[in-house]
């Protein structure tokens, strides 16, 4: 049935508009992915690839730029260019989440006939798991597409090019057609930059009570969910805090969730590998002076340095610049927000590790002594809110905090197009009208996330690797000097425009596997790897490999050579148990781990969190299988 849809003929869909006007209603909605912006190119090159491409026709041209009948559509979240976004029904009050995104169809490209649809909205990590796993009161899949204007007037609609030019052709406009066959659907796939587990206890954390220790910040949500709001001077940025469940009931609508073996899929969701993934550490490099950080002197920052910095008890710019004599200049440490993939990855891997029990939402009083940022906390010695003149503020929302003694500054900003900017500006302030100098920040590695910045912020080596080039580990140098720091810009293909070899081998501390989530049917693999009839997502992960090699925005995950040690993640009471993948063992109740996810399908045996974990070779897990038939799990960075 799935090839009958996906490629109908002309002749059926003609007669489908007859009978019931607009497009061939039997299309094929293979791939509807919110999440992660990092896999946004890849996932779209996958998408048309291949001899039967998942979302489009068959390209008719040599390449697929050349191709005609490949048809593409992008809108760039910004400002008058959120044409769709996603909604969690279960409840009115909730945001609706807008960012940039891609539609892929295949059919003609006036929409009057449409076979198959594909969908990528990259919002947030997070996010993305939420509008996945978010449950109605009647046991169905709250998180939906939705048009706001809806389908009927403003068509076609042009596209913002962006994609890369170079690999696929310019952008089709909208057409009707391919709207309403999305419109209101569910959304099907979460990329995501940290496993569902990981990406659950962060929203756990972020809802508990506040606790100046920060396990946790205070924030509410469920019915009446608190807005945390940019401490950038001018933004608008803002994101809601707001519960749901991976495991047993949905704390908001008290309903089984949809994706389980008891909810109404009937089948265990699936999670699958797709690519390792950079963090880089962004710094502005405006002011050139020997303590500026736009000085060839800081080309590296050890960890115990940088987390320090991001705790807030290092404020000043020499306090990671090298060198002596240099002046007392305040820095600004930008920081993510707490429902955020690229935050929870950052925290547990730098801030909040085994060696520095610290946390980006931290300030340093006047005794060093650490405490939280978060909703009801008490005001820091040593520290002024900045933050009184955002609408609807308390103490500590947003995060907006200046150091008295330094001037330093501490500032919230929402989602990864505002840390790249907030960063990379010149003359930007915070809330309280204070101008942002020396920013230091974070962003996940790809071309598109750090275009913002080129030439206006440079990435730091951590613990004196390369996060791009090989550095130590070959001759594959930044183009721009070694460790210069140079970003690099991609005119598709670009394969070579960097290497990421310490992703590939674990040398760089700061990096995750980037996973798509997914339900059982259509991530379902067989036992010797391949995908399960129908698994369309599983598709589309297989197809994106080998988008990398166009784009390397990530690591093929068959490249990678080093995994994270897992931790196990309790959701709803229920024991995701630590289990790193590699070993068989009896299904845990309740969780997909150690069951197929259809019948005949390969089980999973890959459990619990490992964004907190410590670096090892695949080799060195398999021999610990062998040698003592255990697991190298429960180890922290």
């Amino acid at each position: 049935m799935k090839n009958f849809t996906r490629y109908c003929t002309v002749a059926i869909c003609l007669g489908a508009v007859f009978l019931f006007g607009s497009a061939c209603l039997a299309q094929s909605l293979p791939f509807l992915a919110v999440g992660s912006s990092a896999a946004y190119n890849a996932f779209a090159i996958g998408g048309a690839s291949g001899t039967t491409p998942v979302c489009t026709n068959v390209p008719n041209g040599s390449t697929l730029e050349s191709s005609t009948n490949v048809y593409v559509w992008t809108e760039s979240g910004k400002s008058g260019h959120t044409y769709f976004n996603g909604v969690d029904n279960r409840n009115s009050g909730y945001a609706q989440q807008n960012a940039k995104g891609w539609v892929e169809w295949a059919g003609s490209a006036d929409g009057t006939t449409v076979t198959a649809v594909c969908v990528y909205l990259a919002t947030d990590s997070i996010v993305g798991n939420r509008l996945f796993f978010a449950t109605n009161t009647g046991g169905t899949p709250a998180g939906t597409i939705n048009f706001q204007g809806g389908c009927s007037s403003g068509f076609p609609i042009s596209g913002d090019n962006q994609i890369p030019s170079g690999v696929l052709p310019a952008d089709t406009a909208l057409p009707s057609g391919v709207c309403n066959a999305i419109n209101g659907k569910v959304w099907n796939a979460a990329p995501s930059d940290i496993r569902a587990e990981d990406a659950s206890f962060g929203t756990q954390r972020a809802c508990a009570s506040y606790v100046s220790s920060g396990t946790g910040f205070g924030y509410s949500c469920v019915t009446s969910p608190t807005t945390i709001h940019s401490g950038v001077g001018g933004s608008t940025g803002s994101v809601q805090t707001v519960t749901y469940a991976i495991a047993g009931e949905d704390p908001v609508t008290s309903t089984q969730i949809a994706h389980s073996t008891a909810g109404s899929d009937g089948h265990p969701f699936v999670t699958l590998p797709a690519g390792g993934q950079a963090v880089l550490v962004l710094v502005n490099i405006n002011d050139t002076s020997s303590s500026g950080f736009g000085s060839t002197a800081l080309y590296n920052v050890n960890r115990p340095n940088l987390a320090r910095v991001f705790a807030g008890a290092a404020t000043r710019t020499r306090d990671i610049v090298p060198g002596t004599g240099l002046l007392s200049k305040p820095l600004t440490a930008l920081v993510r927000e707490p429902l955020s993939g690229t935050f929870n990855t950052f925290e547990f891997q730098v801030t909040r590790t085994k060696e520095y029990d610290f946390s980006q939402e931290d300030l340093a009083n006047n005794t060093g002594a650490e405490s939280a940022n978060g909703i009801g906390m008490a005001t820091p010695s040593g520290w002024v809110w900045q933050g009184g003149s955002v609408s609807g503020s308390v103490t500590g929302n947003p995060l907006d905090w200046k150091k008295t003694s330094t001037t330093g500054l501490k500032v919230r900003v929402i989602g990864t197009g505002e840390m790249v900017s907030t960063v990379a500006g010149v003359g930007l302030t915070d809330a309280g009208g204070n101008t942002l100098t020396n920013q230091i920040g974070y962003a996940f590695f790809s071309f598109g996330n750090v275009k913002p910045a080129v030439n206006l912020a440079k990435y730091l080596l951590v613990d004196g690797v390369d996060p791009l080039f090989d550095g130590g580990s070959g001759p594959n140098q930044n183009p721009g000097g070694i460790a210069s720091g140079t970003l690099p810009t991609c005119t598709a293909p670009c394969g070579t425009a960097v290497t990421l070899t310490n992703i590939k081998n674990g040398s760089y501390p700061l990096w995750n596997i980037l996973r798509v989530i997914t339900t059982g049917t259509l991530g379902a693999t067989t036992t010797s790897g391949a995908c399960e009839s129908g698994a369309t997502v599983c598709e589309m992960v297989a197809a994106s490999q080998g988008a990398y090699a166009l784009i390397p925005d990530l690591v093929p995950y068959s490249s990678m050579e080093v995994f994270r040690s897992h931790q196990t993640v309790k959701d709803n009471s229920v024991s995701f148990t630590q289990h790193n993948g590699f070993k068989h063992y009896t299904g845990i109740a309740s969780t997909p781990c150690g069951f197929a996810p259809i019948s005949g399908a390969a089980i999973q045996y890959e459990c619990g969190g490992d964004v907190a974990g410590a670096r090892f070779q695949i080799q060195q897990e398999l021999d610990a299988n062998t040698d003592t038939n255990g697991e190298l799990v429960g180890f922290l960075q």
